[in-house]
C-alpha cells in the first residue's frame, strides 16, 4: 500500500471513529439555516460539504443557457438534489444545503443518514424572505416589487408555500399550494430525525445532541441589518397581515402539523 493509500485509510478510520452518524441538513430559506449549517459543519470538519444557492443557480443558468429566472428558481432545486445525492454517494458525513426532501435520497440512504431541518413561524419567515431579497439587483433570488405589489404576484404564492415546496418531495406538475402537496409535505416530516424551531434553538441543540451525538452552539448569523428591514412584521396593518396569512396558508398548515415533532 502506497503512502497516499495509507493516509486515506487512516483518515477514513478517524472519520469513522469521530463522526459515526451521518446527516443531511435541509436548509429552508430564512429559517436560521445558515447558522445551523455552519455550526454543524464545524463539528464535522473532517467530512462535510455544502451547496450555496447563488453558485448553484449560476451553474444551472450557465449550463442550460436559460434566462427565465422565475421558473429557474424552481427548476434549480432538481440540480441541488442531484448535488446532494452526489455527496451522499461520496459518503460525506455532514451535508448542508438548500434542498427539498428527496424521496430518492431517503430510500437509498436512510439506513445511514439522519435528516435534519428547522422551521419558523411562516408569516415571520415570509416577511424575512422579502426583506432579504428585496432590491438586490445582482442576486438570483431578488425581488423587485414593493411589498404591496409583491403580494399580488405568483412568486409571493410560492414564498408562502416554501415549506410545502421543500418537504413535499417535488412530484412533477404538483401545485405546491394544493391540499395534496400540503399533505405530502406533512407526511414527509415524519422522515426527519430532528426538526427545530428558530424560536427555540436550545431545544434544537438538544435534539441534535441526542440524534447525532454531537454538541453544537448555534449562533445568529446572516441576519438582516436594520437598513435591510424594508417591512416590519409588527408594523403590518390588519388588512396586509391578513393577505400575508392567506398566502402563507399552505405553510401554516405544515407549521401547525409539525408542532408535536419539533425538538423541545
Amino acid at each position: 500500500m502506497g503512502l497516499v493509500d495509507r493516509a486515506k485509510t487512516l483518515r477514513s478510520r478517524a472519520v469513522d471513529k469521530l463522526l459515526p452518524q451521518r446527516f443531511v441538513f435541509h436548509h429552508v430559506p430564512k429559517c436560521g439555516g445558515t447558522s445551523v449549517g455552519r455550526a454543524l459543519r464545524k463539528r464535522y470538519i473532517l467530512s462535510q460539504a455544502t451547496v450555496t444557492p447563488e453558485s448553484s443557480f449560476r451553474a444551472f443558468e450557465t449550463f442550460t443557457g436559460r434566462s427565465d429566472r422565475e421558473q429557474m428558481l424552481i427548476d434549480v432545486l432538481g440540480l441541488r438534489e442531484q448535488m446532494m445525492l452526489y455527496h451522499l454517494y461520496e459518503d460525506v458525513r455532514g451535508v448542508s444545503l438548500h434542498v427539498g426532501f428527496s424521496e430518492a435520497a431517503h430510500a437509498e440512504f436512510s439506513d445511514r443518514y439522519k435528516f435534519v431541518t428547522i422551521l419558523r413561524d411562516p408569516v415571520a419567515r415570509f416577511v424575512s424572505h422579502y426583506n432579504w431579497s428585496f432590491n438586490k439587483p445582482k442576486a438570483h433570488g431578488r425581488i423587485e416589487e414593493d411589498f404591496d405589489t409583491f403580494l399580488g404576484t405568483e412568486r409571493a404564492k410560492r414564498v408562502g408555500a416554501t415549506f410545502v415546496e421543500y418537504y413535499c418531495g417535488r412530484p412533477s406538475q404538483m401545485d405546491i399550494c394544493s391540499s395534496a402537496a400540503v399533505e405530502r409535505a406533512i407526511a414527509n416530516l415524519a422522515h426527519f430525525s430532528v426538526i427545530g424551531d428558530l424560536a427555540n434553538l436550545q431545544g434544537f441543540e438538544r435534539g441534535i445532541a441526542k440524534e447525532l451525538g454531537v454538541k453544537v452552539k448555534i449562533r445568529h448569523e446572516n441576519k438582516n441589518t436594520a437598513d435591510r428591514k424594508v417591512v416590519s412584521l409588527a408594523g403590518l396593518s390588519e388588512s396586509v397581515r391578513a393577505k400575508v396569512e392567506a398566502l402563507c396558508a399552505p405553510d401554516l398548515a405544515v407549521w401547525q402539523a409539525a408542532q408535536d415533532k419539533i425538538a423541545k
